[in-house]
């Protein structure tokens, strides 16, 4: 009887184990598929202190590594010069992901400027950026075509700013030698020197609203507009450019509307980050954007991507995103 029941006994566990054993295999088997991607830890470059890509940058990998437990993907800001070094450095591969200008990502990536630019793609659009000139009212700087009359921040290098401001002057047919003076001064130095009166003109592009506009105003400086055929001169030669409003009040009950034209800005990435990491970033964007539009202002502009967009964006989509966008919007 003792024999009986082992073997009874024996044969019957051993069916129920092996399929425990097959289910366990199986378990681990997607397991293993869906933890075992590249690229856990993804580096942002943001830009310099005082612009607006170092809140966005720091916001993104807030919202990233709130839910690490469950995407294993771990976000890290990094300080930059801004779009122009993030779009090399995440080309080179030193960095995972970036932010920048959409015009700048749409040049490295078609006229071979950048080594790597072919690389380079979209992960998500996230918001547009005026580009802002604001003068010292002190100066005498009555409209745009008097900025030869002052000291003229032209941007730090690496920066969209300098780019920016580089592309005013030419489509008014100045040169930096033109001008009273220029300074290379990134945004925080910018706001000091304006204040201490050694700048007279700062050109830079920030999400509105921005608390850097409202110490330059409170140090004595007004937005000057950007003139209608100077915006067409622009945008004929940057498709990338369109025509903007900086609203009226945005910075004060006196302060009226001001035109101008700006662009978009990208969350960008490099085709050889891993497509499981990317999938991982874009559906969680998709998913929080709301929140992080409340925790940040600078995104009150960012507009979940449409499938219909994916054509339009400077650089293609990818693969990671475009399979959360697909998962999204079926």
């Amino acid at each position: 009887m003792k024999i009986v029941r082992i073997r009874r006994s024996h044969w019957l566990p051993i069916s129920i184990s092996l399929g425990f054993a097959l289910v366990c295999c199986q378990v681990q088997a997607q397991s293993s598929q869906r933890d075992d991607f590249q690229d856990k830890l993804v580096q942002l470059g943001a830009g310099p202190a005082g612009g607006s890509f170092v809140p966005i940058a720091n916001s993104l990998c807030e919202a990233i590594n709130s839910e690490r437990k469950n995407t294993l993907v771990r976000c890290v800001p990094v300080d930059s010069a801004g779009s122009v070094f993030n779009i090399h450095a995440v080309a080179h591969g030193s960095l995972q992901l970036g932010l920048s200008q959409e015009d700048l990502l749409a040049q490295a990536y078609s006229n071979g400027s950048v080594i790597g630019g072919q690389l380079l793609r979209a992960v998500a659009p996230l918001h547009n950026t005026p580009i802002a000139i604001m003068v010292r009212k002190a100066s005498g700087i009555a409209d745009l075509s008097q900025i030869r009359k002052g000291i003229v921040n032209i941007g730090n290098k690496g920066s969209g700013d300098r780019t920016n401001a580089i592309a005013i002057l030419n489509a008014m047919n100045l040169k930096e030698s033109d001008l009273a003076g220029a300074t290379y001064l990134q945004p925080t130095e910018a706001i000091e020197a304006f204040c201490e009166g050694k700048v007279d003109v700062i050109i830079n592009a920030l999400a509105h609203p921005a608390p850097q506009y409202r110490e330059l105003r409170a140090c004595g400086g007004e937005f000057r507009d950007v003139p209608p055929e100077i915006i067409k001169k622009m945008i004929l030669k940057n498709q990338w450019l369109r025509p903007m409003i900086i609203p009226a009040g945005m910075y004060g009950i006196e302060q009226g509307e001001v035109a101008t034209l700006g662009m978009r800005n990208l969350l960008f990435t490099n085709s050889g980050v891993d497509e499981e990491a990317i999938f991982r970033v874009s559906k969680l964007i998709a998913d929080q954007y709301k929140g992080l539009q409340s925790k940040q202002i600078a995104l009150s502009s960012m507009v979940l991507l449409d499938v219909k967009e994916v054509s339009q964006l400077a650089v293609p989509l990818h693969s990671g995103a475009l399979r959360a966008l697909q998962k999204r919007v079926p």
